[in-house]
């Protein structure tokens, strides 16, 4: 993958690494505004939450993936617990610059198999319409398209999607 390694998080400063792609790269190739980005930063913040109050009763709330050439972050997944034997793909997303280097099949290879390991019977995630590679990436996993509906939302008209990956 051009040396790139994917590691396992989050350490000090992973959230706002995240933020700041979804941020950035979400209004440059799809338009979003900063209402998009506000919602990553709930979603961010609701986990960092989790994962403080799973240090004190020892519950696993999740687990966040960054993959990194050199010092440069250039891909993110994370996989949340949902409760009921249910988790949810969160936060997929490969930089411009390692796009077509296989990695957004490895990270989602290495949510997959930690998602297995862990026991979880389904794996969900949402979208919207216009991901297409993304998309790609979740058919061939397994995954189906099991719910979608219109919605305004980010500065735009989209077709928000759900798909369900029965383990």
């Amino acid at each position: 993958m051009g040396g790139i390694e994917i590691r396992t998080g989050p350490r000090p400063g992973d959230l706002g690494t995240v933020l700041a792609m979804h941020g950035q790269l979400y209004a440059r190739e799809h338009g979003f505004d900063e209402r998009f980005e506000a919602h990553v930063a709930r979603g961010l913040a609701a986990f960092a939450a989790a994962l403080g109050d799973a240090r004190d009763t020892g519950a696993a709330p999740g687990v966040l993936w960054v993959a990194e050439r050199g010092d440069d972050p250039v891909g993110t997944v994370a996989l949340t617990d949902e409760g009921g034997g249910v988790a949810q793909l969160r936060w997929f997303l490969v930089a411009p610059s390692a796009r077509g280097t296989g990695l957004g099949r490895e990270l989602l290879r290495t949510l997959l198999d930690h998602a297995r390991s862990r026991g979880y019977a389904q794996v969900k995630l949402w979208t919207v319409d216009g991901l297409d590679a993304a998309a790609r990436l979740y058919t061939e996993a397994g995954f189906r398209r099991t719910e979608q509906h219109p919605v305004r939302q980010w500065g735009h008209d989209l077709t928000e999607a759900r798909y369900d990956l029965d383990l």
